[in-house]
């Protein structure tokens, strides 16, 4: 047997893939549809956690002051007082002129929202940012505390994030079962589909393989092919998986307004800074799913 050559074994396995033409094409077809849902639910976590970490996570209060401005030293007096309650990290003071320019800034593509604004006419308030650390508990005393209208009269409110982190944080978790649910399924379907078609390549080549083995060929002769098939398999799925995730990625981006993104509503992650992990994560998936596939088959009707 050692006068055949890698290049004789590789044609043999391009031409059991052919061979198996319709078990071959149902393999790609499963495999490819595991591997776009994964890749689509991915993509989803990976931004709904990019949108949440936006949000600054967990730890952020918002006060809002009175709309009648104060003296300058009862904001740095206010500043002190917040600053020194417990678990209190930092405190930022934002006047309601910044707050103007800082929204003329984010809105800069769209100008004529805030064109009737100015110094005279400012809608917005005096706002305290702070960032705190500490457990649950402490974020509830905490927020007790500004909202106090005996300690803090100068709030107007005293808002957090902690119920829309937890939503998006309840969405995500959500979506990681269902995609667990289907990669199982999936995943299951393709080592099904890809032992199917290796049996079949087997039993069409049945006399083939006695032969050799009657001649002295090994088992990892005989075998080779076969599992080059599964991989052939996984790798033509691992293709046609990448290219349709970049159209539908791309398609879903141009269905969200255009506003959106360009006002920094929503965070969209471009497929440019994410296409050599979803291309590494089919050819894993591909070739994992193809070998068990393969693998069991091979242990089941050659006995290798």
């Amino acid at each position: 047997m050692r006068r055949y050559s890698l290049s004789y074994l590789m044609s043999r396995s391009f031409k059991g893939f052919s061979r198996n033409g319709l078990m071959s094409l149902a393999s790609v077809l499963i495999l490819t549809s595991c591997m776009l849902i994964s890749g689509s639910f991915g993509l989803i976590i990976y931004n709904l956690y990019v949108n949440l970490h936006s949000l600054n996570e967990l730890n952020e209060i918002v006060c809002m002051c009175n709309y009648d401005k104060l003296p300058d030293e009862q904001y740095e007096e206010l500043n002190a007082r917040i600053a020194a309650l417990p678990n209190v990290d930092s405190v930022e003071f934002t006047s309601r002129e910044e707050a103007l320019q800082l929204m003329r800034e984010k809105y800069a593509q769209h100008p004529q929202l805030l064109d009737h604004f100015n110094e005279e006419n400012n809608p917005f308030f005096e706002v305290y940012t702070i960032t705190y650390s500490g457990s649950d508990q402490d974020a509830t005393n905490l927020l007790f505390t500004l909202r106090n209208k005996n300690e803090f009269p100068e709030f107007r409110t005293v808002s957090d994030r902690i119920e829309t982190a937890n939503t998006l944080e309840k969405l995500k978790n959500t979506i990681l079962w269902i995609f667990g649910g289907f990669m199982i399924v999936l995943v299951f379907i393709s080592i099904v589909i890809i032992m199917n078609t290796v049996r079949m390549a087997i039993a069409a080549r049945r006399e083939e393989i006695e032969i050799m083995r009657y001649i002295g060929a090994t088992g990892w002769f005989i075998s080779f092919p076969f599992m080059m098939e599964s991989f052939i398999t996984g790798l033509i799925s691992a293709v046609i998986a990448f290219g349709l995730q970049f159209l539908t990625y791309d398609y879903m981006i141009r269905l969200l307004p255009s506003d959106a993104s360009t006002a920094g509503i929503i965070t969209i992650i471009p497929f440019s800074q994410v296409w050599y992990w979803v291309a590494l994560g089919f050819v894993v998936l591909g070739f994992i799913t193809s070998y068990i596939g393969a693998k069991i088959s091979l242990s089941k009707y050659i006995k290798v």
